[in-house]
């Protein structure tokens, strides 16, 4: 019987932070691959969700409501997974042969993600952007190990097909997307019980005056 992922998982994730290409071909010849990438981009979204939590304090959500936050932050990750995926595929198939599966490209985003497990850090004081700066380079340089390992492209190759997807992701946000990130938005706010004040000015206006601001002043 085939070997599960799951029996791998910290050889892989071992290997993704470390960009070893070999964790990369070893998930593809593993069974439900696709669930430990799914495991791994919702792990990856929760940590990122919990060194953001700031913005749910300062918009004091209570605890329920909080943690159910995070959750939802954590599956709406996965979605932008997605997303990226099906970008990436189609990237792939215009610039070169039609012949990786969705399969193949979304396992290989998603253990690229592992580096992103380490995002609970961005809640450090000061040093929250550069870290956020580097982990997500990180993910990027791991993504691009997948895709020369399991692709067989070369570094070129695989630079030029994820940036393409992300500017496929890009424009389509910014068009078919924008009611799914409308709806995004509202079931965050509908989660936090509360219009989510999220821009830089309006938390400032929350910590230095101690109220909310005016419903009308929240960012939709």
């Amino acid at each position: 019987m085939e070997d599960s992922a799951f029996n791998h998982l910290w050889q892989l994730l071992g290997g993704a932070i470390a960009l070893n290409p070999d964790a990369f071909r070893l998930l593809q010849t593993l069974r439900h691959q696709e669930w430990v990438a799914v495991l791994v981009t919702l792990a990856a979204g929760f940590s990122n969700a919990v060194g953001q939590g700031i913005i749910l304090f300062v918009n004091r959500v209570r605890p329920f409501r909080f943690i159910l936050s995070l959750l939802l932050s954590a599956v709406l990750f996965v979605v932008g997974w997605v997303f990226w995926a099906i970008s990436t595929r189609i990237a792939y198939d215009i610039a070169f042969e039609p012949n990786a599966t969705w399969m193949q490209i979304g396992s290989i985003l998603g253990l690229a993600y592992a580096p992103q497990l380490l995002s609970f850090l961005i809640a450090a004081p000061y040093l929250g952007v550069p870290i956020s700066i580097l982990l997500s380079i990180w993910s990027f340089l791991s993504f691009l190990t997948g895709m020369e390992a399991v692709l067989g492209l070369s570094a070129w190759q695989a630079f030029l097909c994820s940036v393409l997807g992300w500017s496929v992701l890009q424009v389509l946000q910014r068009t078919i997307g924008r009611p799914l990130k409308k709806a995004g938005q509202w079931l965050k706010n509908t989660a936090a019980g509360t219009p989510l004040v999220t821009d830089l000015k309006g938390v400032e206006q929350i910590i230095k005056g101690g109220v909310l601001p005016r419903r009308s002043d929240r960012q939709d």
